[in-house]
Formats: structure tokens, C-alpha cells, sequence
């Protein structure tokens, strides 16, 4: 496996205009009904060419019904359109700019969505949780990251969420794939408003942010490259959901405009 290694950091420096960076990330979840899945994602972007692949793979037949399958996209500055493919089908199409940054209706019966909800909504009473957090000292090798472990829980009346973290300093080699994700996909857009692109992240200073904006407790500087969460219940020792996420692979190579392209063989459709 290649890693991000500090001779490619200088290099993505000093010519970024000549590098396709590629972000190789996977988020692993076990959850109600839907039982346990794992999404891979896979992202390669250079100045003006964007590819994204998505992998899900679900073990109960429904969930299999329901996410299962393998797609991905291409960006590339000059064309009009942006190509979307299906690689278990070997088929692709075309679609509109407006199409793509348009809010999707997930209201028709035949449209396979899911969503899955973490929230404190169940609890009874209206007591703010409680935040811990310990770690943070000793140095761990993960996936070639130099990384510093933290343990963080949220308490709730009935219920708590145990994170355990693995938290670089920086990626400097992610940052520079999210500018050039952002602005690619800006040229792409027709309002003209520039698209932020979220961090490539599952960490606890999220969920905090969002639970209690008043928190005294400090987030945890860097960037996290792997996270497990489980969600506990009270008197209960067992999980009731866990999600995995991590990197696992985040480097740059010089830039091959053939890799933004799809196999010969794949049929064009038309697809509303």
C-alpha cells in the first residue's frame, strides 16, 4: 500500500499543477435493520479532473436490495456534462450540471434510499450530556500515519457514545485535493457559487459541535484518519450501533489525463 510520505508533501508543494492526488477512505457500519455494511470511497483528483468512486457491500439480502453496487463520476474542465457510470452494469451517462448540484426527491416509492440517525431525541429529560476525554500521549502507526490516540465519550440519561480516535497533526495533501475538488466542481456549477467541499472526516469535534455549542471541552486538534464509534444503552454492554471510518490510503503521482476515463467497452444509456 502507498503511503503519504514526505517527499511527495514537497513535491505537492512546489507543483501541484503536475500531481493527481488520490484519497482511498472506508466507513464501516453495523446498525438496525439494515445489519452490518461497508462503504469504500475512492477519489483521485488533478487540476481540472475530478474521479470518485463509491463501493458499498451490505450482508442481509435486504440491505444488499438497497445499497449494494458500485458507481463512480468524472469531472473534467472544458466539457459540459458531467459522466456518471456504473461499473457492476458497465454502463455510463451523461448529466446536466443542473441535474447534478440539484437537491435529489427522495419521495417516489421506487427511489432506494436509506438514512440513519444518531441523535439524543429518545432521551427523557433535557440535561446537556456529558463529555470525557482521555489519550492523546502516546504515538501509533496507523496505515503509515504517525497518530495520537484519543478516547472520548458522550453521556446521555439512557444512553452513551464511546469515540475512539486516531488524530494526526495535519494533511496537507488532503487540503490541496479539497481546493481542487472545490474548484473544479465550482466551474461545474451554473448558480456560479463557489462549492465548499466538507472535510473527508468522522470525528467526535463534529458531533460535539453540534450537540453543545457551549462545551468547555477543547476539539481535538488535526485530522482524524481512523474512528470507531459505538453507541451504547443503558445497562447494556453490547454496542447497539457501531461505524468504523478510516483512510487508508492518501498520496500523489503525476498527473495521467488517462486515468479520468472509463473502459471502452461500458454502453452508454439515457437516464432522466
Amino acid at each position: 500500500m502507498r503511503h503519504y510520505i514526505f517527499s511527495l508533501f514537497l513535491i505537492s508543494l512546489s507543483f501541484p499543477q503536475n500531481l493527481q492526488n488520490r484519497v482511498v477512505g472506508k466507513m464501516q457500519m453495523d446498525v438496525p435493520v439494515l445489519g452490518p455494511f461497508i462503504v469504500t470511497f475512492d477519489q483521485t483528483v488533478a487540476p481540472g479532473f475530478l474521479k470518485a468512486e463509491e463501493k458499498i457491500e451490505a450482508e442481509r439480502f435486504y440491505a444488499r436490495w438497497l445499497m449494494n453496487g458500485e458507481t463512480g463520476e468524472i469531472m473534467i474542465n472544458g466539457t459540459e456534462n458531467i459522466l456518471k457510470y456504473d461499473k457492476d452494469e458497465e454502463e455510463y451517462w451523461l448529466q446536466s450540471p443542473e441535474d447534478y448540484f440539484k437537491v435529489p426527491d427522495t419521495s417516489s416509492e421506487d427511489t432506494k434510499s436509506f438514512s440513519i440517525s444518531i441523535s439524543s431525541d429518545d432521551d427523557e429529560d433535557d440535561a446537556p450530556p456529558n463529555f470525557t476525554r482521555t489519550g492523546g500521549k502516546e504515538i501509533e502507526l496507523v496505515h503509515g500515519f504517525r497518530t495520537k490516540k484519543w478516547i472520548t465519550t458522550i453521556s446521555f440519561s439512557e444512553k452513551k457514545m464511546v469515540f475512539e480516535e486516531w488524530f494526526v497533526d495535519k494533511l496537507p495533501l488532503l487540503d490541496l485535493s479539497d481546493s481542487m475538488e472545490s474548484a473544479i466542481k465550482t466551474k461545474f456549477n451554473s448558480e456560479g457559487e463557489k462549492i465548499e467541499i466538507g472535510q473527508f472526516e468522522f470525528a467526535s469535534n463534529i458531533f460535539i459541535k453540534e450537540m453543545d455549542s457551549l462545551t468547555t471541552l477543547e476539539p481535538i486538534p488535526g485530522h482524524s484518519v481512523k474512528t470507531n464509534l459505538m453507541v451504547y444503552e443503558e445497562n447494556n454492554d453490547d454496542p447497539k450501533m457501531t461505524i468504523g471510518f478510516e483512510i487508508l490510503e492518501l498520496y500523489a503521482v503525476p498527473v495521467d489525463t488517462s486515468f479520468f476515463t472509463i473502459p471502452e467497452e461500458y454502453e452508454r444509456i439515457e437516464k432522466d
